[in-house]
């Protein structure tokens, strides 16, 4: 859910520790916005660079930050650097509308960088539309599978409810909806994540009142909740209220043993439910992250790794409750951040970055003790049906998508951009090896 993100300076270059001073990078980050105010350039580099000696690897952001600084210091070659690895990740900036970087458009050199910066954002194409949904503003933010009836099920930001989506009868590009009888408080606020536990068969789902999001009484502002719902009535089983405000629960994921992971996009925290669902509760097992997507666990089922926004791809160590932030490491030219959906396949994660440009869908090869990132690959970006994606899941040998979500037509109040209109979602799928 890449809207609710903490904006901060973000990010660095490769260091031998991989965990994270989350308050002194805050400090630093609020130093550093201090000096951009001072014009202090040569201050801000010094800070920038500190920042840097805090993280694992370089993010765009950052990138970006320092070909500024430099520039503003005259040191165009040193800022041609920067930008020549901001194209190696495969990423496009308009140099023109920077007034930073605009004179780079004067430098011979940087042609070559602009040059590289088209050629690896061009389309890219390896999905196929399985259908499209018939409602244009459902805007599915999440979808899982149900293996009991063979059917997905998606959830709407617009209608605050869930669907349940037939693939399309032979000769019909068109999925079929049929929306699932919740309870009425269930459908109170936006439904974000949904999982279904195939061990347990229950349908899981979030519910959030999105700070500032019409359609929301003002009272509620900033609740959210986690239920677990019967997939056949729709009535539900147990809920858990986020007692910490303001929240959103955006994303999920559930283990082979029915613990859910519920991550809180905007308090930073990671959350699980396990055991008994009668007696279970809702624990915060992590916290400090500064915008929690999609949770993921790892092939030793000791480590979640959970992509927060703005900084990377987090490992939360599950034995131990230290509260010290470790990120994968990954080579600077590979961009993980403004990752949304992941999902974990064999030694590689696949993830849908919206949050970059261009968004894209990405595998991110690991080493085989899945301890950091060696390498990436581009499967979709710049096409029409991929539009603005949220997650991916697999399915019987493939990988499932979202398209064309409507994120990207619609204001931080969810209402559509002025002479924007939605175009219908789409479900895409490939596969998975």
């Amino acid at each position: 859910m890449k809207r609710l993100l903490i904006s901060c300076f973000t990010i660095l270059l490769v260091l031998p520790s991989l965990a994270l001073d989350r308050d002194h990078f805050i400090a630093l980050n609020k130093k550093g916005r201090e000096l951009a105010q001072q014009k202090d350039w040569k201050g801000l580099r010094e800070v920038l660079l500190e920042i840097g000696k805090e993280m694992s690897g370089v993010t765009p952001r950052y990138v970006l930050r320092m070909a500024s600084v430099e520039m503003r210091l005259g040191n165009a070659d040193e800022s041609l650097r920067w930008m020549g690895l901001y194209a190696s990740m495969g990423l496009n900036y308009d140099v023109s509308k920077d007034d930073d970087l605009k004179p780079l458009l004067e430098d011979a050199r940087f042609r070559k960088v602009g040059q590289e910066m088209e050629e690896r954002t061009k389309p890219i194409q390896q999905l196929e539309a399985v259908c499209t949904l018939p409602l244009a503003d459902l805007m599915p933010e999440d979808l899982t599978f149900e293996k009991s009836s063979g059917a997905f099920i998606v959830s709407s930001i617009q209608h605050h409810t869930l669907y349940r989506l037939a693939l399309p009868k032979p000769g019909k590009t068109e999925c079929e909806l049929k929306e699932l009888p919740l309870d009425a408080e269930a459908k109170r606020w936006p439904v974000l994540a949904v999982s279904y536990d195939n061990t347990r068969k229950v349908l899981w789902m979030t519910s959030s009142a999105m700070p500032e999001f019409t359609g929301i009484p003002k009272a509620d502002e900033g609740k959210a909740a986690l239920l677990a719902i019967d997939p056949q009535t729709g009535h539900t089983l147990r809920r858990f209220d986020l007692e910490s405000n303001p929240a959103v629960l955006g994303d999920m994921s559930i283990a082979a043993d029915g613990t859910v992971y519920v991550t809180d996009s905007i308090g930073g925290g990671v959350y699980r439910v396990r055991g008994d669902l009668s007696k279970a509760a809702l624990e915060k097992m992590a916290d400090g992250f500064f915008s929690p997507q999609t949770p993921v666990l790892a092939r030793d089922g000791k480590r979640l790794f959970v992509a927060d926004y703005s900084m990377g791809i987090a490992v939360v160590d599950l034995s131990s409750h230290s509260a010290s932030l470790n990120y994968l490491p990954h080579p600077d030219s590979i961009a993980v951040t403004g990752l949304d959906g992941l999902y974990l396949e064999g030694d590689s994660l696949i993830g849908v970055q919206n949050g970059t440009n261009p968004e894209r869908l990405v595998r991110f090869q690991l080493d085989h003790a899945q301890t950091r990132i060696i390498s990436s690959q581009v499967l979709e970006q710049s096409t029409e049906h991929l539009g603005s994606p949220t997650h991916v899941i697999g399915v019987n040998g493939w990988m499932y998508v979202s398209g064309n979500v409507g994120w990207d037509k619609v204001d931080d109040h969810g209402v559509l951009k002025p002479g924007e209109k939605f175009g219908n979602p789409v479900l895409l799928r490939g596969r998975l090896r």
